[in-house]
């Protein structure tokens, strides 16, 4: 297993490479790369990032790429489901939903982490301590 302050192999950065998406490496991939390589996501995230590779496509529609366009995120107002917004609500820390959080609502109703991230945003909660580092 890699530690976080190594560099990236060649063969990994040229992995990450074949995955850009319009210059960036989406969330997605990271965890994805990251279980194959046995790697922590945030310590591949960082890595990936001290060789100048940004992060894009959030799954759960925070940045770069991830809203404009997406099936499922359509422009206009949003109704948030009851039982979606009673499960964002019941693990709320202090008024904001912590990412890891969000993507356990998404699993546990059976919907897409997407969806989870337009309620959050319908319901004026902002969410915080992203997975990969971002915010």
């Amino acid at each position: 297993m890699q530690k976080a302050g190594e560099k990236l192999p060649e063969n990994q950065l040229e992995a990450i490479r074949a995955r850009l998406r319009e210059g960036r490496l989406p969330c997605a991939e990271v965890f994805a790369l990251a279980h194959t390589w046995h790697v922590a996501p945030l310590a591949l995230a960082r890595r990936a990032d001290a060789v100048g590779v940004r992060l894009g496509w959030c799954q759960l529609g925070l940045f770069t790429g991830a809203v404009k366009g997406v099936k499922g995120w359509p422009d206009g107002p949003y109704e948030v489901p009851g039982e979606v917004r009673d499960a964002v609500e019941a693990v709320l820390e202090e008024g904001v939903l912590p990412c890891a959080w969000a993507w356990s609502v998404a699993k546990r109703l059976g919907m897409e982490r997407l969806e989870v991230g337009r309620a959050a945003n319908a319901m004026g909660v902002r969410i915080v301590r992203c997975q990969l580092g971002c915010f």
